[in-house]
């Protein structure tokens, strides 16, 4: 069967075992989806217990001991301390809570963030080399130096001791240092997946002798939301104790920050954290130098982080505009591609902003699904970017076979970074279409729950709020609902690019909205029950609170009419609508014809097309006609004779079926253009001329169709049909 609404994920639906409930008071499928997370155990919810907090002991960290050790001696000995960190959100929080620690502790501390373009990530020998001219007699990385092998020789070298604070994959070789707290290097660390946020937050606790601040574990939580780490074990409860220490903090750097961004902090969450702080943050770092956002957060003066906050938000406004423009151009540059027969797209333009091009890359795979490696010229002369390639692909393996192109490069599965060669992108864009042949890009959403939306509640919203807070690793659950039919869909957004909708199931409905959903539009019809995939959350307006969905997909497997009867949608979808049982009323002689055509079809699906006017002459018309032909025939049907009749309302297109009808009974002869008088004795009935027959019957259907509702059209087409 040809669906005309088909999903845009595949649906990976989990067979779940029957599930028995330990007990808990919570919903059972929310207890279920709580032990396959491994946020907790069957004992902690039997015991009411599974809510508190996962909290390591820093000093699990074997190192922990000579890094506390060293940093109390160089604050004994005023020694100058350099902590050094990176340019993202992740950074530059790890660099402000360790400064805090060290300043709480009274160390002569500075911080420096390397610069995107000119240094790139991580420690670099000139940088070291300042730091050791300026005095630095104690260098700590924060969220970088797992990897500086030849940096830290080069400490090692001028007697100057280094401390590594890290969580990015480590090479082979770990570099020289009196400490290195990282908690995949570590086999006593019982979790192995702290952001670099989360292990400065370890290392102040340390610091700190237990007395850890609110304010630090929120900064965490900005750098662990920011980095996109899995929200489960130390990580969740960072981030639950972040959060609530955002709505209650006095931290100037934050609250400015909030201010200019209008974000209400008593409302704030993970969703607000994840887009609309981090955003801003990491947008410093991007565009230009990052040091900013650490002064913004270790302000103490209101006046001075109102203004470092000022910068922060606008620099995140530029991001914006300049990711939108390269977006449009970027997404040009694809569509004069051929599209059809690519796996990979390689987008260039030597003026594009660097720091943005990850952020492009994503966006053009989610346009056009494929693989896609967005470069510009860097400040090096050699051409560099970001790659994004969706499930199904892997971009690294295809950099990989594609290395002798490549300067340097790097990433995942998923992600990469690199720096070409060649000065020729479309030599990369061969070779990883080449490298990417046989991969099949495929885009998949986890069916969490599948429900009858009766269950869907306050008393069920309250309960998933146990799974809370959310993210990689802990996503919201998504919810399956079968058999939903769509109500009172209207498009909305500047652009009406969003759809909002009811849902209804026997008695229970519920308000939907459809982000980006405009083009489902049309198939939303309200006779056919509809399969979605959807996030339910509260909507609160003007005080008032509801329970509503949002759609991520959405599927019919029912028998479908898609009305286009008005012209304004037929302009706008009939074009994209082939898939289907194609209607026009003057195509079919008779209801039954319709309907055996339908039949014959095997299409099953329907597409009503813009009615032609088609009416039958009333049979005053057939009166004048024909005392006019008593009158005046024979003539010849010339242009004056049209215009006479069409005075009196009769069009030449009617006036010809008249005509040909009265020749069909017998009344009159038309030969070459002229109309001759018949003698007919006998009475004639004009209903019985064939063309009168068929006329009257396209008639009815017309009537039909016209006048019917969709639902009433589809029932008659499809009563009695067996499936096939």
């Amino acid at each position: 069967m040809i669906l005309l609404l088909t999903s845009k994920f595949v649906w990976n639906e989990k067979k779940c075992a029957e599930y028995e409930s330990v007990g808990s008071g919570l919903h059972p499928e929310i207890e279920r989806l709580f032990l396959e997370r491994g946020l907790g155990s069957a004992d902690a919810l039997k015991a009411g217990t599974a809510d508190q907090e996962v909290w390591h002991d820093p000093f699990d960290f074997k190192d922990m001991p000579l890094v506390v050790d060293r940093i109390n001696r160089a604050v004994a000995d005023q020694e100058k301390i350099l902590v050094y960190g990176d340019y993202d959100a992740d950074g530059t929080t790890a660099t402000v809570i360790l400064m805090r620690a060290l300043r709480h502790i009274g160390a002569n501390v500075g911080y420096y963030i390397p610069h995107r373009f000119f240094e790139g990530y991580g420690p670099n020998e000139d940088a070291f080399l300042q730091a050791m001219q300026e005095g630095n007699q104690l260098i700590i990385t924060v969220d970088c130096g797992i990897s500086a092998v030849a940096e830290a020789e080069l400490l090692k070298a001028h007697g100057v001791d280094l401390i590594i604070i890290d969580h990015h994959q480590p090479k082979e070789t770990i570099p020289h240092a009196v400490g290195v707290v990282h908690p995949e290097c570590d086999q006593d660390y019982p979790f192995d997946y702290l952001a670099g946020a989360g292990v400065a937050l370890k290392v102040a606790e340390a610091l700190r002798d237990g007395e850890l601040p609110d304010d630090d574990v929120m900064l965490a939580m900005f750098g662990t939301v920011g980095d996109v780490v899995d929200l489960v074990d130390e990580n969740r409860s960072i981030v639950k104790r972040g959060l609530a220490a955002l709505r209650t903090t006095q931290l100037p750097g934050v609250l400015a920050l909030l201010r200019v961004a209008e974000i209400n902090q008593y409302e704030t969450d993970e969703t607000t954290v994840g887009f609309a702080i981090c955003p801003r943050l990491n947008a410093p770092g991007r565009m230009d130098d990052a040091s900013m956002v650490v002064d913004l957060l270790l302000a103490e003066d209101e006046f001075m982080a109102l203004e470092y906050a000022k910068q922060v938000d606008a620099m995140n406004s530029e991001r914006k505009a300049i990711t939108n423009q390269i977006v449009e151009e970027a997404a040009s540059l694809a569509e004069a591609k051929p599209l059809d027969d690519l796996k990979a797209l390689v987008l260039y333009h030597p003026d594009w902003h660097e720091g943005v091009l990850g952020i492009v890359a994503a966006k053009m795979v989610d346009q056009f699904g494929k693989a896609v490696v967005v470069l510009t010229m860097g400040d090096e002369g050699l051409i560099k970017g970001s790659a994004r390639a969706p499930e199904g692909m892997d971009i690294l393996k295809a950099l990989v076979a594609n290395e002798s192109l490549l300067e340097r490069y790097g990433g995942h599965e998923g992600a990469a970074g690199m720096t070409l060669k060649t000065a020729d992108p479309a030599e990369l864009e061969v070779g990883l279409n080449l490298a990417l042949a046989e991969s099949i890009a495929v885009k998949t959403l986890t069916v969490d729950l599948s429900l009858p939306l009766e269950a869907l509640d306050f008393k069920w919203l309250d309960d998933l709020q146990f799974l809370a807070p959310f993210g990689q690793g802990n996503k919201r659950p998504i919810v399956k609902l079968s058999g939903v039919t769509i109500k009172d869909a209207k498009r909305i957004g500047a652009t009406h690019e969003h759809l909002k909708f009811t849902m209804q199931q026997g008695k229970s409905a519920i308000d939907t909205v459809f982000f980006g959903g405009a083009k489902t539009f049309i198939f939303l019809t309200s006779e056919a029950q509809f399969d979605v995939l959807c996030e339910v959350e509260i909507n609160e307006w003007n005080g008032n609170k509801k329970l509503q969905a949002r759609i991520l997909d959405v599927k019919c497997e029912a028998v479908q009419l898609v009305d286009l009867r008005n012209q304004k949608l037929d302009a706008e979808f009939g074009a994209e609508l082939t898939d289907g049982f194609l209607i026009k009323s003057h195509t079919f002689e008779s209801k039954e014809k319709l309907k055996a055509a339908y039949v014959a079809s095997g299409a099953k699906n329907v597409i009503v097309k813009p009615l032609e006017t088609m009416t039958m002459p009333t049979r005053e018309s057939f009166i004048f006609v024909y005392q006019t032909l008593k009158k005046h025939a024979p003539f010849n049907l010339t242009v004056e004779i049209v215009a006479y009749f069409e005075k009196s309302g009769i069009s030449k297109a009617m006036l010809t079926f008249i005509v040909k009808v009265f020749t069909e009974v017998g009344l009159v002869s038309y030969e070459s253009g002229v109309v001759t008088l018949n003698d007919v004795n006998e009475k004639v009935d004009f209903k019985t001329a064939p063309s009168y027959i068929s006329r009257a019957q396209k008639v009815a259907v017309h009537e039909f169709l016209e006048l019917s509702t969709a639902t009433e059209i589809l029932d008659y087409l499809t009563q009695g049909v067996e499936e096939k």
